[in-house]
This record gives structure tokens, C-alpha cells and sequence, in this order.
């Protein structure tokens, strides 16, 4: 990726307040939302998503920046959250699953593939770091159960930044 295409695609003047806003919401309101051990992790739904309706490289970019102001606000190792994104992005912006026919059913097989890759990363990660690790209970109890929510509450966060998106390209602005 050249400068030059940094600075078409991206305008960090309107996507790092849009990403500290998410990151604030996630870290403040989401933090203490549980399903049966599931968390809704909004910042890696706007992200996967942006990688679906935008690029791999506007989806990479908004999980690096994301990903540190999520490590910022919390205590785990900073970028840490950071990896976790760009890969998950990485994952979703790849042409896997095109036959699937519905945009749907691609977003959620990429959602669901992509969610498990970032929960995993940042497991291994903090064991790498240190942090003791309950494999099974983190796997099983978290995880799993991280991986179907966010894969359900995908479509409903896909709406509004589809919307977003066309409203920039008509405006011919950049985020």
C-alpha cells in the first residue's frame, strides 16, 4: 500500500473520532453486556464489516487504528487487539465464499471465521505475554459463544455502515 493510497482511501480527520467513539462504546457500555459468557465486540463487527462494504485495506487500517485505541482504553497488552483486527479484516476482505450466492450468507461465513480468528489471536497473544490462561473455560465459555453473537448481531451493524459508505462515495468523501 503506497501514501497515495493511504490518502485517498482514508481520512483519519473523520475515521479516528468515528473509531474512538466505537472503541468508547465498546470499552464503556459493551463491557458489561454478557449472554451466557458472550460479549458483543462492536469495534471488530464495524471492522469486518468496513473490510466487506469498503476493502481489505480501509478494513485493515480501521482494525490497526481501532484495534490500539481498544488497547488503550483497556488492560491487556497494547496491540494485542490491534493484531487480532488486522487479521480478522485480512480474513473478511478475502474473495472466500463467493458462491455462497447472498451477500448474507458470505458476511456471515466470513463473520463467523473471522470472529474465531480474532479471539483466538488475542488468547494466544495473552498467553504469550504471560497471562495464565483457562484454555477450555476461555474456548468453550467465552469464545464460542462470542463467535455465534457477533455473528448474528453482524447483518444488523452491516446496515448502517453500507448506508455510511454509500453516503461517502456519493459525497465523494473519504473515511
Amino acid at each position: 500500500m503506497t501514501f497515495h493510497v493511504w490518502r485517498r482511501d482514508i481520512n483519519l480527520y473523520l475515521s479516528l473520532p468515528l473509531l474512538t467513539g466505537i472503541a468508547l462504546i465498546q470499552s464503556i457500555l459493551f463491557s458489561r453486556v454478557s449472554v451466557r459468557g458472550a460479549r458483543p465486540d462492536l469495534m471488530l463487527l464495524v471492522v469486518l464489516i468496513w473490510a466487506f462494504v469498503r476493502s481489505m485495506d480501509e478494513g485493515v487500517i480501521w482494525g490497526f487504528i481501532g484495534g490500539l485505541i481498544i488497547d488503550l482504553l483497556s488492560g491487556g497488552p497494547l496491540g494485542a487487539t490491534a493484531i487480532a483486527l488486522v487479521l480478522a479484516a485480512f480474513w473478511t476482505g478475502q474473495p472466500w465464499g463467493q458462491g455462497l450466492g447472498t451477500n448474507v450468507a458470505r458476511l456471515l461465513l466470513l463473520a463467523l471465521l473471522s470472529t474465531a480468528t480474532y479471539h483466538l489471536v488475542i488468547l494466544i497473544i495473552l498467553a504469550w505475554t504471560g497471562h495464565t490462561i483457562d484454555w477450555e473455560f476461555a474456548l468453550l465459555r467465552v469464545a464460542g459463544p462470542s463467535v455465534l453473537l457477533n455473528t448474528i448481531l453482524t447483518p444488523f451493524i452491516r446496515q448502517p455502515l453500507a448506508w455510511l459508505s454509500r453516503r461517502i462515495r456519493r459525497e465523494g468523501l473519504n473515511l
